[in-house]
């Protein structure tokens, strides 16, 4: 029985952000499933292109799994890094299961992002176990704020950063703000002035990427030199700032989340029908 996990990130051409916040991901799985064939692929049509451009051939995710199809795999399980569900991850899932019954396939099957379900039913909280497990670590000061700094996108998936602060406000944490940026909330909503919340302002604002990757987007658009940048604005409007440069791919908690998930995924965990919920009747 020949089976797979690909996985697959949306790509970076930092080649220092591939190896220590995907290839480090993409080892951790493949430790914790010896018996699987383990590959990565990108999702980013122009990440792709520019890679090759460089000699780096990484593939799209249609062009790794047709191989692996031809190949005459079995059973392949798809998860994906991204952060959230959103267009990017609805345009990966559609691109996968429309191979389903190719070649060998008995088992096609797409896993979650990091943070997907909200505790629904028999279903997990991602969002509270993201919390506890990679930010509570951070060990940020009650008299300091973090702020986490995610893409954002123009879906309704950008609405998984608002749960994600609105789970940290009733966790205790209004010390830690959730900001995008590509639509709202963007930084200067939520960390300008930092006082709106709670009246408390921060000894120092530690800024982190809610991204997997140390790539273009952090190093430029958080912590470039430009006086846009999110640290220069911050620093600009009179505060102490603190730049955490590391990409979630780089935690090994973070690690052990997408795992879980493949675990999930292979399990077919969440894939059935809930049990609350009556049987769908048989109509034509």
């Amino acid at each position: 029985m020949k089976q797979a996990i690909l996985v697959v990130a949306f790509g970076t051409t930092v080649a220092e952000a591939r190896q220590h916040n995907i290839d480090s991901v993409v080892a951790y799985i493949q430790q914790q499933f010896p018996s699987y064939d383990v590959s990565l692929a990108f999702s980013s049509r122009i990440i792709v292109k520019r890679l090759r451009e460089q000699g780096v051939t990484i593939p799209t995710e249609e062009g790794a799994l047709e191989q692996l199809i031809e190949a005459g795999y079995e059973h392949i399980y798809v998860q994906p890094l991204h952060f959230t569900g959103g267009e990017e991850f609805d345009k990966l899932k559609n691109n996968i299961l429309s191979h389903e019954g190719a070649g060998q396939l008995k088992t096609l099957r797409v896993g979650r992002p990091l943070v997907y379900y909200m505790g629904q039913e028999e279903h997990p909280n991602d969002y509270e176990i993201f919390i506890k497990e990679c930010i509570e670590p951070l060990n940020i000061s009650k008299d300091d704020g973090l702020l986490l700094v995610g893409h954002g996108g123009l879906s309704s998936g950008n609405s998984s950063y608002g749960n994600l602060q609105f789970q940290l406000i009733r966790l205790g944490h209004t010390n830690v703000r959730v900001g995008v940026l590509e639509n709202y909330p963007y930084v200067e909503d939520v960390a300008m002035p930092w006082e709106w919340l709670d009246g408390k302002r921060p000894n120092k604002i530690y800024i982190h990427p809610l991204l997997l990757v140390m790539g273009d987007h952090a190093q430029n658009d958080l912590f470039g030199d430009e006086e846009d940048s999110v640290i220069n604005e911050l620093r600009g409007a009179g505060y102490e700032v603190e730049a955490m440069r590391q990409g979630l791919g780089e935690y090994k908690s973070v690690q052990a989340l997408f795992t879980q998930h493949v675990q999930d995924l292979i399990d077919d965990k969440y894939g059935k029908r809930s049990k609350h919920r009556p049987a769908i009747p048989t109509i034509k």
